[in-house]
């Protein structure tokens, strides 16, 4: 019980580096502050490096005396950016538990390793390699004037971690991590298991699996399931009666000459055309399954494709490139994958593995030639092995996932005595397109958090789940025109009730919305004057509301359900 009391008093104390602040989109208080740990923590010796840290406390009472804290995926993923909308999600547990928001180092507000892979405005570049040798070389040289990218690792990252629970005097942390943050929750559980009360994996990455050996042959096995799923789906099987066969012909003319496709530059928003290789329309696949709302469009979008429109591939793939790939933190990426993954990839395995797949093995060989280039950390062999624990775990996966299949977990739940393992139907890497899906999953981790065990949780929710129809009429990526007034009628800054507030702006003709902490804008298609896609997501969109010949709200929606609403401000 000392160190309970103790615990408690030093947060009633506060902590000296921890002050109030505003963050955009929060509603409530918060408090921020820069922790300092050794870059080099076996050496304690050379540059100190600052981590971001938020901390959303407890709205009442009694406060329990452990927090609740997010590890980001990626890795390269910056939590604190997602503040607002933890709190949002979490707010029920936030009546007797603070949240602890760590910027991973190498990552947002902790020592950013930043890499900009696909410069300028040309869509082509952002369509060649995923890791582009001359760009990794001169990132690495930029970085390396004031960082040691050897020291950007999974075990320091939990270490670091660790550091800040204590000095903010936590006794216990609940973990949730989401796809590479599974790997760092169970590193977590394997350094400091007497710190860590529960945690909740979704998306679970085994430590046994290095990445990217497996990405061809998980991706093949999501791709079929969606294919039986449409095969037994009468108006899906009607309209795509053949889907491993247009799959076959849209591999094989890819792989004979890239395909030329016109699309949008979601950076300029000016249509140009690409072309699109075997390998980025392999990317494009991949990625779809990435959510379950994308995913639903996989057998229209190959169907499309082998009837010769590869247009809406190239976009997705186009806006993947830039957005998710090129959008977290590729130094941190490779920092981590170079140390702890490609070591322990044999050349003849990756090769077998991504035999007769669509995917192929170009993301082994780039990944690997990517890190040729650069410096490489120290990762023990032990952290291969499987996590064995004693702490409660609930693991999360969906029955689509293209990346971490349901299979992972449930590999890592065997080492997990007190863990339950559950499955999403149609569920991908997320749940975006299963209807109910994340209130059913919130639910039951916020049940599971404040019960501390797996023992008699309700997940009846999860048995109710079934995924949207498939669309099954073509995609039209084409954007409508719009004149200049019905485009300024919808620009301008928009508050909302939960999330953070958003500008949409007119620049060179072309409409860009952008939430704060996002960081860059996205690209707008018109469907109709008062409704606007966002480029690369095919089902998600911002429907305004026009009065008087201005807009005086704007909603988000997907899949046709509202996600989000703002008003005008001013």
């Amino acid at each position: 019980m000392a160190f309970l009391f103790l615990s408690l008093a030093s947060w009633a104390a506060g902590a000296d580096f921890m002050k109030p602040c505003d963050i955009p989109g929060l509603k409530g208080t918060a408090k921020c502050g820069t922790f300092e740990v050794w870059e080099n923590r076996d050496a304690k010796a050379g540059r100190r490096i600052g981590l971001k840290v938020v901390v959303l406390p407890a709205t009442g009472s009694p406060r329990a005396s452990d927090a609740i804290t997010f590890l980001g995926g990626g890795p390269g993923e910056a939590v604190t950016e997602e503040t607002p909308y933890i709190a949002r999600d979490f707010a029920a547990l936030l009546a007797h538990r603070d949240i602890v928001l760590v910027d991973q180092r190498g990552t947002g507000g902790s020592h950013a390793l930043e890499c900009d892979l696909y410069p300028g405005k040309d869509a082509q570049t952002a369509l060649g390699a995923f890791f582009p040798a001359e760009r990794v070389r001169q990132c690495r040289a930029a970085l390396e004037k004031n960082a040691d990218v050897r020291m950007y690792t999974t075990a320091a990252m939990v270490d670091d971690l660790d550091d800040v629970r204590a000095a903010l005097g936590y006794d216990r942390l609940d973990l949730v991590g989401g796809s590479y943050g599974t790997r760092a929750a169970l590193a977590f559980l394997r350094r400091h298991p007497e710190h860590a009360r529960v945690a909740v994996l979704e998306g679970v990455v085994p430590p046994t699996k290095a990445m990217p050996l497996y990405f061809p042959r998980s991706a093949q096995n999501a791709i079929e399931r969606i294919f039986d799923e449409c095969a037994a789906d009468a108006a899906c099987h009607a309209a795509f009666p053949d889907l491993r066969g247009d799959l076959r012909t849209i591999v094989a003319k890819a792989t004979a000459n890239p395909v030329p496709v016109d699309v949008l530059n979601p950076k300029t928003g000016d249509t140009v055309r690409v072309t699109l290789s075997r390998d980025l329309l392999g990317e494009a696949l991949r990625y779809l399954m990435y959510q379950s709302m994308t995913g639903l469009y996989v057998p229209v979008l190959v169907h499309q494709a082998a009837g010769g429109d590869f247009a809406p591939l190239a976009e997705f793939a186009l806006t993947s490139r830039l957005q998710l790939v090129n959008g977290l933190g590729t130094g941190l990426y490779l920092s981590v994958t170079c140390a702890e993954d490609l070591p322990f990839i044999a050349a003849a395995d990756a090769e077998r593995v991504a035999a007769n797949t669509f995917l192929g093995d170009y993301r082994y060989l780039q990944q690997r030639a990517a890190c040729d280039a650069w410096a490489r950390g120290a990762a023990s062999a032990q952290m291969r092995e499987p996590v064995r624990a004693q702490t409660p775990v609930l693991l999360v996966s969906g029955a689509w996932d293209p990346v971490t299949p349901a299979a992972d977990a449930a590999e890592v739940a065997a080492t997990l005595p007190h863990s339950l393992s559950l499955v999403v139907p149609a569920g991908g890497h997320g749940y975006t397109g299963v209807p109910g899906a994340e209130e059913c999953v919130d639910a039951i981790s916020k049940q599971f958090i404040e019960r501390g065990s797996v023992d008699g949780l309700d997940t009846t929710c999860v048995a109710h789940l079934h995924r949207a129809p498939f669309p099954t009429k073509p995609v039209d990526t084409k954007p409508v025109a719009l004149t200049s007034e019905q485009q300024r009628a919808l620009t301008g800054h928009y508050v909302g009730e939960s999330g953070p507030p958003l500008d949409i702006t007119l620049d060179n003709g072309k409409l860009f919305a952008q939430a704060a902490g996002d960081p860059s804008p996205h690209l707008l298609a018109p469907i109709s004057p008062t409704r606007l896609r966002v480029l690369g997501r095919f089902s998600t969109y911002f429907e305004f509301d026009v009065e008087n010949g201005k807009a005086a709200g704007v909603t988000l929606r997907r899949g046709g359900a509202q996600s989000m609403a703002w008003k005008r401000s001013g």
